[in-house]
């Protein structure tokens, strides 16, 4: 016996506003209201290639940026707490442009270092990095 979703089954209070549905008018507005159209905008398939040099991006987001050492990570001061020490290394060589806080903030990628500077998602972060670029 095939069952339906919980959530889609009648007399529940998400009767017809189900997630799994792509197709329902509830989906569509929620897309609509988040994109300001049904469909979000799709992110290019080279957008790694196509992301700013970390050392131009990083140079101007992190404050009291060093100079590289002989791997290619250079030390500044964390803008996601209160710091006056350089606690934070970026990668300024290669494409994904990592980092790393020792305070305890976290690490990641060129994008997820710009998410989490705007408070922005995924998606809004790369378009946001590609439209920079230009």
């Amino acid at each position: 016996m095939i069952r339906r979703p919980r959530n889609d089954r009648p007399g529940s209070a998400n009767f017809r506003a189900s997630i799994e549905r792509k197709g329902n008018p509830a989906y569509l507005a929620a897309l609509r209201q988040m994109y300001s159209t049904s469909k979000p905008a799709r992110i290019p398939d080279n957008w790694r290639d196509r992301q700013p040099d970390p050392a131009t991006y990083y140079g101007q987001h992190v404050a009291k940026l060093g100079k590289p050492n002989g791997t290619g990570w250079a030390q500044g001061v964390c803008p996601f707490h209160d710091d006056h020490n350089k606690s934070l290394s970026v990668c300024i060589t290669g494409k994904r442009g990592g980092w790393r806080c020792f305070a305890g903030c976290g690490g990641g990628d060129l994008v997820g270092f710009h998410s989490r500077l705007r408070g922005l998602d995924f998606r809004a972060a790369v378009r946001e990095l590609l439209e920079v670029r230009g």
